[in-house]
């Protein structure tokens, strides 16, 4: 089976794939730095902007240092999602050639950072209350910052071997995992007799309940809109691979950006928020004076 899977592979011609082997440009590693630069510099401005409104003073050395350690260290996570969870949104306008790859992604990006800057951060609120109070309010300590190193370090390594291998992997199941893990070696590590709690287990329950439904509902949905598709759209030509560079028709090459603009849109305000929780988590060690978090109210 798996001979003729190779060799069915190696009869494609290259001339039908979509060149993605074009490289990076200088021009495009220049303006990736200096939107990554641009970007820290606003964090820090904001975050030194919030504690001069709540009167906190200058943060210590070693936490200023260890608070940017942190900080780049979530964005690498974020960074891995992108390529890793992202490119879900752009694989459909690549391979039917109905946007360049470059053009592609710099569209899905976009419309990523939209959704995530009009979100409400509820999703990112029920990433922090994964785990418990005390343990957030440790965040700012040495046993604190391990946990966070340890909870991202363990979500981005498991995200490159998947991405390596080529396993089909989903970074929300991977960040609550590691969550779920560093609060339960809290509760296993703490002494004999001490009332820790180790994982807010209602919140986890809230949180797998919707990581499982979400597929289920994903699959029965595409399965039904495709039935429906060819019970009113007879065209088979719609439901073949593409042939070399012909791209699809203008009004299928419309909808394929519509619904990666969507997907894009709906991944950054949903699945974007995570490296929000995360920030909000290392902030909260920080300067808790200026981003303290009232669990009572309502989301």
């Amino acid at each position: 089976m798996s001979e003729t899977t190779i060799g069915s592979r190696a009869e494609i011609p290259a001339s039908s794939r979509p060149d993605m082997n074009g490289g990076n440009k200088p021009l495009h590693v220049a303006l990736f730095f200096i939107v990554l630069i641009g970007a820290l510099g606003f964090a820090a401005f904001s975050i030194l902007q919030d504690m001069h409104s709540v009167g906190e003073g200058a943060l210590a050395t070693g936490t200023f240092v260890m608070l940017g350690i942190a900080l780049i260290i979530a964005l690498a996570f974020e960074f891995v999602n992108g390529f890793h969870d992202t490119a879900n949104a752009v694989a459909t306008v690549i391979y039917t050639r109905s946007l360049p790859p470059l053009v592609a992604v710099i569209w899905s990006g976009f419309w990523n950072f939209l959704g995530v800057a009009l979100s409400t951060g509820a999703v990112a609120y029920s990433i922090v209350t994964l785990l418990p109070v005390e343990l957030i309010l440790q965040a700012g300590s040495s046993a604190g910052y391990a946990m966070i190193f340890a909870l991202l370090i363990a979500a981005i390594v498991w995200n490159l071997v998947t991405w390596a291998f080529g396993i089909p992997n989903s970074s929300s199941h991977a960040l609550v995992g590691s969550i779920m893990g560093v609060g339960l070696a809290n509760q296993l590590m703490s002494p004999a007799g001490a009332a820790t709690q180790g994982v807010d287990w209602g919140q986890v329950e809230k949180v797998f309940s919707s990581l499982l439904f979400s597929p289920i509902c994903g699959f029965v949905m595409a399965g039904l809109l495709l039935l429906v598709m060819k019970l009113l759209v007879r065209n088979k030509a719609l439901y073949q691979a593409p042939e070399g560079d012909t791209p699809p028709p203008l009004w299928i090459r419309a909808l394929l950006i519509f619904t990666c603009t969507g997907v894009s849109f709906s991944h950054g305000g949903n699945d974007g928020q995570k490296g929000m929780g995360l920030i909000m988590l290392i902030l909260i060690g920080a300067a808790p004076t200026a981003y303290a978090l009232n669990r009572a109210m309502p989301e």
